[in-house]
């Protein structure tokens, strides 16, 4: 039975390997996400000052003590609008043999609670606009569009 909690350092390495494999994953779907070549490292940097921060939340899906998902939702403030903060699922990865089964439906129920208990109303995901699968999960999870965002290339001149 897949359970979620809260991320910890001894998960690191496992949470560093699934959002390693979420931005390989991005880069497929356009040039402009191509990942570095020490992209583990950049990864563990974030996940560890992740961990430690307040305005941070890291989720684990786990099956039998095996990590079998993660996700990092950042609080954002939005002075300028109501709710003035904003929850936002920057990263998201279920191992593929785990995918259509639930795992992720729970892991926002999970972070759906831990918000909740913040006070805080507003949750919204980012993920690359061609990702198709991203969408339809979040479509069917009740997410909805409220922002575009447009990217263009400047070249060197």
């Amino acid at each position: 039975m897949v359970t979620v909690r809260k991320g910890t350092k001894e998960d690191i390495n496992e949470i560093v390997d699934f959002f390693s494999r979420m931005y390989r994953l991005n880069s497929e779907f356009d040039p402009l996400l191509s990942v570095p070549n020490d992209l583990e490292e950049k990864v563990r940097k974030n996940v560890e000052k992740s961990l430690e921060n307040h305005n941070e939340i890291i989720v684990i899906a786990e099956d039998k003590d095996k990590i079998v998902g993660a996700s990092r939702v950042i609080i954002y403030d939005r002075i300028f609008y109501e709710p003035e903060e904003e929850a936002m699922i920057e990263e998201f990865y279920v191992y593929p043999s785990y995918r259509r089964q639930g795992v992720g439906q729970l892991i926002v129920e999970y972070i759906e609670k831990q918000l909740n208990d913040r006070g805080i109303q507003l949750l919204s995901a980012n993920f690359p606009s061609r990702n198709l699968i991203a969408a339809s999960f979040y479509k069917k999870m009740g997410f909805r569009e409220i922002y575009s965002k447009y990217v263009r290339k400047i070249e060197k001149k």
